[in-house]
């Protein structure tokens, strides 16, 4: 089993937005709307909002350096599990090969999931490399390689069209999440399977 951790495993859009609004307000760029900015949370965050304004590398270096000083400094606490998800990891931690698989820098990722307690759940716990250069590809490549499994005995769990793309380059089928962050409709996930509810989800993986 591989993970996503945002808007799958926990809701952490809070701290997110908090920290892209605070960012955005100190380096004096346009502000944007806190739904905006919650839907875009999934692939990196800082492409996502330099996209967003339509700006160039420059602001990208600025604009993630920022970001990132207030986020693990001030937000990345700001996060909540999902009801219902760690009576599901608890179940599956005891039978299958555990992973998450994130775009979140791998510092923040194990803080806040060792913070909340999820970490333990855990067999691999794969994030961005602080550079970037890691796509989710390769976090779910990384996380097939420790397990020993073949693609055809695994599978993605996730809440964004990132998410289902990345699992079907890596040959793994995927199961979309439409209670977290991104996917809101089943017809949004573009292929696999979709849980509507954290107990749905519990029905496919046993």
């Amino acid at each position: 089993m591989i993970f996503d951790l945002d808007g799958t495993l926990i809701d952490s859009s809070e701290g997110i937005v908090h920290a892209v609004l605070e960012a955005l307000r100190n380096l004096r760029y346009p502000i944007l709307d806190e739904g905006l900015i919650k839907s875009l949370i999934g692939p990196p965050i800082g492409k996502e909002i330099v996209k967003e304004l339509d700006y160039g590398d420059e602001e990208l270096k600025e604009f993630n350096a920022e970001f990132r000083h207030l986020y693990k400094t001030k937000y990345l606490m700001e996060a909540e599990i999902y009801p219902g998800i760690e009576g599901l990891l608890s179940r599956l931690s005891d039978q299958k090969f555990m992973a998450v698989a994130t775009n979140k820098r791998i510092d923040y990722t194990l803080i806040l999931m060792d913070g909340l307690g999820l970490s333990k759940y855990f067999d691999i716990i794969e994030g961005s490399d602080l550079e970037g250069r890691l796509e989710k590809h390769d976090l779910i490549d990384k996380c097939l390689e420790s397990s020993g499994h073949l693609p055809s005995e695994a599978v993605v769990v996730g809440d964004t069209a990132h998410d289902a793309l990345a699992a079907k380059s890596c040959g793994l089928d995927f199961i979309g999440v439409t209670y977290g962050l991104g996917f809101k409709r089943p017809e949004d996930v573009p292929f696999g399977k979709v849980a509507t509810s954290v107990s749905s989800l519990q029905g496919m993986l046993f």
